[in-house]
């Protein structure tokens, strides 16, 4: 393709005539007037995004602090709670160490019964026994039995069987007038 050439001839300012003066006055006002309006529709965008942003500040302010008072009314019954759970535990463990208390207690009486127990049945036993004795003296003494049945009983430590029926009343009488022993 054939380039053009450029002519070489310089552009003198045009001149402006009155009436082209006024046209180019009016389109720069209408050029400014529609900044204007630009500008004024930017501007109150921008209020109402701003005053959106400040309702939602507020807002938000205001729901932090409700969760800030929520948190801290949780924090106090997990307090009351945590020690009412730690007295609990605490109970427990003193009621536990009661019931142990209570049954190393009940194995001690339980072991001293059985030994009173023991001690009691072989008093029984013995005051069995001598019970039969006595009452084998005694109706030896009221059958007056041989000679030789005194000889043995002499032997043994017991006072002689041909003794009178006088004597074994009499010291029956004393020994009731005397008080009884306690064992």
């Amino acid at each position: 393709m054939p380039t053009k050439k450029k002519s070489t001839r310089t552009k003198r300012p045009a001149r402006r005539s009155s009436k082209s003066t006024g046209s180019g006055a009016t389109g720069q006002l209408q050029k400014l007037g529609a900044t204007i309006r630009e500008l004024r529709a930017k501007l109150e965008s921008e209020m109402r995004t701003h005053k959106m942003n400040k309702r939602l500040l507020a807002e938000a302010k205001k729901a932090r602090e409700q969760v800030v008072t929520q948190m801290k009314a949780l924090r106090d019954q997990g307090r009351g709670l945590a020690a009412q759970l730690k007295s609990t535990l605490g109970d427990a463990n003193k009621r536990e160490q009661a019931r142990k208390e209570a049954l190393a207690m009940i194995a001690q009486l339980r072991g001293e019964l059985g030994k009173r127990t023991s001690e009691l049945k072989r008093k029984s036993e013995e005051l069995a026994r001598l019970a039969e004795e006595s009452a084998g003296r005694a109706r030896d003494i009221i059958v007056g039995h041989s000679e030789p049945a005194a000889k043995a009983s002499h032997e043994e430590g017991w006072p002689e069987a041909t003794e009178d029926k006088g004597a074994a009343s009499q010291s029956k009488s004393n020994k009731e007038d005397e008080p009884p022993k306690n064992s």
